[in-house]
């Protein structure tokens, strides 16, 4: 089987920790809550809307699901009822994620227990955006002290601001976990 995208983009070594190492490293279900905040403006609506991110709100319920299809990995979020599907592969060092019309390069780094997911280039619907126009990206992954993996994305746009940002916990749906 391909390895995770993610895990492909790290060096060799790399030492994830058991909650970040069991979502990127299988198929699988995963559930929690996450709170979500979105930007405001006309634009910031548009721009959410071409990558189907989901609506605001606090303790809202979210499951993934990964799977493994061909040589790409399909991440589907569910919050409370709203998807977002995305195809994730590897290229020259980067995770591709695509999530409709949206391509985003995107480059982990590990450090200290911590991955965090840097956005280095943006198409969309194919065509490259000028850097001036790509979302300036804080996304972290860790695990907590109770063992759950936590998430931290975020996307600010320069003049418009915030776009979006969800973060919260997941835990692994053990009677649905593929451990291939």
């Amino acid at each position: 089987m391909q390895p995770d995208p993610f895990w492909q983009a790290l060096p060799a070594q790399s030492v994830l920790p058991d909650a970040l190492r069991h979502l990127h490293g299988r198929q699988g279900t995963y559930s929690g809550f996450c709170d979500i905040e979105r930007g405001r403006g006309l634009l910031v609506r548009m721009a959410l809307w071409l990558g189907r991110f989901p609506t605001g709100g606090r303790n809202v319920p979210v499951s993934l699901s990964v799977t493994k299809r061909d040589r790409a990995w399909i991440w589907v979020r569910n919050f409370n009822g709203q998807t977002t599907r995305s195809r994730i592969g590897y290229r020259s060092g980067y995770v591709l994620e695509r999530m409709g019309p949206l391509t985003l390069w995107l480059k982990p780094v590990l450090f200290d227990g911590q991955l965090s997911i840097h956005l280095h280039r943006l198409r969309l619907w194919g065509i490259p955006c000028p850097k001036l126009i790509v979302p300036r990206s804080n996304t972290f992954e860790w695990q907590d002290d109770e063992g759950r993996f936590r998430f931290d994305v975020s996307a600010r746009m320069p003049v418009l601001g915030l776009l979006i940002r969800y973060h919260g916990w997941l835990t692994a749906d053990h009677a649905k976990q593929d451990v291939g």
